[in-house]
């Protein structure tokens, strides 16, 4: 059964190295099962405890509030770090708050991490086989856990949330930390490797766009953030309160401001509606952070300048994408065409903004039942206008560098070679004792020389 590239009889080099721990470094082992169901206990424990704190905090002003009201508003908190929508008095919560969920990712990282250096090491050949099983019993125990908490804190409109992303997101979770824990990578093509380093370095030139919108925003609407806080009257206590919670949602609103960068816009409830053209404003809640929404009208010229930033984006897909393949066909004695070469930049520049479209999707919802429904990015124009700006530009960028690449083909094609400044080359390689992998036989590559019979 091949499940990677380590399918052979021989272990990788991360079960290697789990084996030859000493055992003063790893005073205790379990099974494996156990370990991974401990890991994904903790990852939750210790995402709900960090969400309760926050609620305790709250608690500590108003000490009327019952202790069970606290623990449930925690588990909801918890729950919407999962993409389940919650029922609050008079309101539904169902944008998730994706700075929580990077948090538990990452304590979730480390907990497999832990259970694989404190279990015994997979057989030979069986690393994939346990990648796959520690990745569905930590999903499985993980759900279990989702579906208590939603249980006990919905009741009746529990069945009315999906559990869709949180499924998505807990095995996918197990999977990759798992996978990262024992270093097993599967088998793939090259030009699939290359297609998502392409597409990640699109998102990631997308995301610094929306942090550089983030925070000009913040320095544009400061007094009006300023005037909002001051009028709440949080005192420190609450004012310390109002920070986190505004940061477990800080990606999405860089995420958000990302969209608005493409020319999309975003949309903030029922009758907001911002832009780099035009900005109309309506009612929203009394948080901080919306003082950063500019005032209603046109917005400056300037602004416009933001939308040259999916153009680089495509530039950036487009350029890993293409030079990635173009040294994979240099490899074979081969050159990629002119008009592939556009053509493949032009995907990688679609497939980006697509991808992009997808994490919008994460990062949208609704912050009540009535105005502030579908906030986020306005999906139907984000997929028009990222996946058309970062096509055309990986289409450029693409053409640029296969007629780059060919005409320095035709150049090198076209100088002559002095053999008399060619010499022999020798390569040897001494074969490693007990060893198969290094038994590399002994290879003599000669130039030809031309002999002149004087």
């Amino acid at each position: 059964m091949r499940l990677g590239r380590r399918s052979r009889n021989e272990p990788s080099v991360r079960v290697r190295q789990l084996e030859a721990v000493a055992p003063a470094a790893t005073p205790w082992r379990l099974p494996w099962p156990l370990m991974t169901v401990l890991a994904a206990v903790v990852t939750a424990a210790a995402g709900w405890i960090l969400v309760t704190g926050f609620c305790v905090l709250g608690w500590i002003s108003v000490p009327q509030i019952k202790a069970s009201s606290v623990l449930q508003l925690g588990t909801q908190g918890w729950l919407l770090a999962h993409g389940i929508s919650v029922g609050l008095p008079g309101a539904q919560l169902s944008i998730m708050p994706l700075g929580l969920t990077l948090l538990i990712i990452a304590i979730g990282l480390g907990a497999c991490q832990q259970a694989v250096l404190h279990s015994q090491p997979p057989a030979n050949g069986q690393v994939g086989i346990r990648v796959a099983r520690m990745g569905l019993a930590f999903g499985l125990t993980y759900i279990i856990l989702i579906g208590v908490g939603r249980g006990w804190t919905e009741g009746d409109r529990a069945g009315q949330a999906s559990l869709l992303t949180a499924v998505v997101l807990v095995f996918g979770l197990g999977l990759v930390a798992s996978a990262r824990a024992l270093g097993w990578r599967p088998e793939m093509p090259s030009w699939v490797k290359g297609a998502g380093l392409a597409v990640s370095a699109g998102l990631a030139v997308l995301v610094v766009g929306g942090a550089a919108v983030f925070v000009a925003a913040l320095v544009a609407g400061n007094n009006r953030i300023t005037m909002i806080h001051d009028a709440l009257q949080p005192g420190g206590l609450g004012g310390v309160m109002l920070l986190l919670g505004q940061l477990a949602w800080l990606p999405n609103f860089v995420l958000w401001c990302g969209a608005w960068a493409t020319g999309a816009g975003v949309q903030l409830g029922l009758g907001t509606v911002i832009s780099p053209a035009r900005s109309q404003v309506g009612m929203l809640p009394a948080i901080p952070i919306f003082g950063a929404v500019p005032p209603a009208g046109p917005m400056p010229q300037a602004s416009l300048i933001w939308l040259v930033w999916p153009a680089l984006a495509g530039i950036a897909a487009a350029y890993v994408m293409v030079r990635w393949l173009q040294r994979d066909a240099a490899a074979r004695g081969q050159r990629l065409r002119v008009d592939l070469a556009a053509l493949l930049g032009a995907l990688a520049g679609i497939v980006g903004g697509l991808a992009f479209l997808l994490l919008q999707l994460l990062a949208g919802g609704d912050l009540g039942s009535v105005r502030l429904v579908d906030l986020g990015a306005r999906r139907q124009a984000l997929a028009i206008m990222a996946s058309t700006s970062m096509g055309l530009a990986g289409m450029v960028t693409g053409a640029i560098l296969g007629w780059r690449g060919l005409r320095g083909d035709q150049r090198s094609a076209g100088q002559p070679i002095d053999e008399a400044a060619v010499h022999t080359t020798v390569v040897s390689s001494r074969r490693a004792a007990g060893d198969p992998e290094t038994d590399v036989p002994t290879t003599v590559v000669t130039a030809r020389q031309t002999t002149v019979d004087e």
